[in-house]
């Protein structure tokens, strides 16, 4: 299979992007992998930590980024990710009388994670592993390759600059996904280089800057 990398031809970009990590899950209390759409749309919502999560974490990230600039929120479908986009919106709002709106998108949903969804989280070190060493294992397993996340989410990223100008963008997901994106950013050869980039904490607002 050939995956497309969308930002590899794009040199500048007429946006700030943010990856915004979801706050602690349901299912990261449980200690559950939840890839499943069927399931993560529905269920595994935050924890009320999870929720206080994202609230103290947008209030640290406006005071360190003031800006005069508009708001846009793309957020994953799935429950965690809305409820974090949520939160995000309405602590934005707080700022003037305009609640930036929640466009969902399915290209940031979380990585499929195959026979390993719904499964102890303990076995993400295996699926990390088989992608530095042994990526055909993950896709007999039918982890969804790194490479297809990369082209669904840079997807995002162009067709997010051909409409937008000027603008803060935060990308509400999941952290495989916003890491996988991020190597296209770094420019990092491979994106299975993943977890070479520092670990993307829970209701993490991370820039991601295009090197």
């Amino acid at each position: 299979m050939t995956f497309i990398n969308h930002l590899s031809d794009i040199v500048n970009l007429r946006n700030k992007y943010f990856g915004v990590r979801h706050g602690e899950s349901e299912a990261n209390v449980a200690h559950l992998i939840s890839s499943n759409p069927q399931i993560g749309i529905e269920s595994h919502g935050l924890s009320p930590y999870g929720r206080l999560q994202v609230i103290e974490n947008t209030k640290l990230f406006l005071q360190n980024n003031p800006s005069n600039k508009s708001y846009i929120i793309i957020a994953s479908d799935f429950r965690r990710a809305r409820e974090t986009a949520d939160i995000l919106a309405l602590n934005l709002s707080n700022l003037n009388d305009d609640k930036p709106t929640v466009q969902l998108d399915k290209r940031l949903r979380e990585r499929f994670f195959g026979i390993y969804d719904g499964t102890s989280d303990e076995n993400y070190n295996i699926i990390w592993k088989n992608d530095e060493d042994n990526p055909m294992k993950n896709l007999n397993d039918k982890v969804e390759p790194t490479e297809s996340v990369q082209e669904r989410t840079t997807s995002l990223i162009k067709e997010l600059e051909e409409k937008y100008e000027d603008q803060i963008i935060f990308l509400v997901s999941h952290g495989d996904a916003i890491q996988i994106l991020q190597t296209a950013f770094e420019r990092l050869s491979n994106a299975n280089h993943q977890r070479h980039l520092k670990h993307l904490e829970r209701a993490e607002f991370r820039p991601l800057v295009l090197k």
